[in-house]
């Protein structure tokens, strides 16, 4: 069994932007739950995933998801799916930043190489640092 209160998952930052591990992939093999907060103007990098679904449930704030060709208005209490190998992007459009939960779910078991959540992450922090500095220098 697993339980833990929101206000004492495991926060975390990943390339400036604020998160607390809310239900670890080490624990199920199958599925992630992560808290992320956006402040005022931020938006995440455009992303996709190739082995696992993604499921945002909106709890404060308001903001616009793109997912490939279209964007939609979403704000508290909003459920977003994000199939599996679509690229997409958050940004927060409220002046009190914008809070959801991301689900990761994996069909069957997630891959060895994607087990440690800390790793990951740190990971996807090294690789997002990185775009960046090279956008920089253009």
């Amino acid at each position: 069994m697993f339980v833990q209160p929101l206000a004492t998952a495991e926060p975390f930052e990943c390339a400036g932007i604020s998160f607390r591990m809310v239900l670890p992939r080490n624990h199920t093999r199958s599925v992630e739950m992560v808290w992320e907060r956006l402040e005022p103007g931020v938006s995440t990098p455009f992303d996709k995933h190739a082995n696992f679904d993604q499921v945002f449930l909106v709890l404060k704030g308001a903001g616009e998801v793109t997912i490939g060709a279209e964007t939609e208005t979403i704000a508290a209490m909003d459920t977003v799916f994000v199939p599996k190998g679509s690229v997409h992007s958050v940004r927060c459009t409220s002046d009190d930043g914008l809070e959801y939960i991301f689900i990761n779910v994996w069909p069957g078991v997630i891959p060895n190489t994607e087990a440690d959540w800390r790793r990951v992450y740190s990971q996807i922090n090294d690789r997002r640092v990185a775009e960046s500095s090279v956008v920089r220098h253009k």
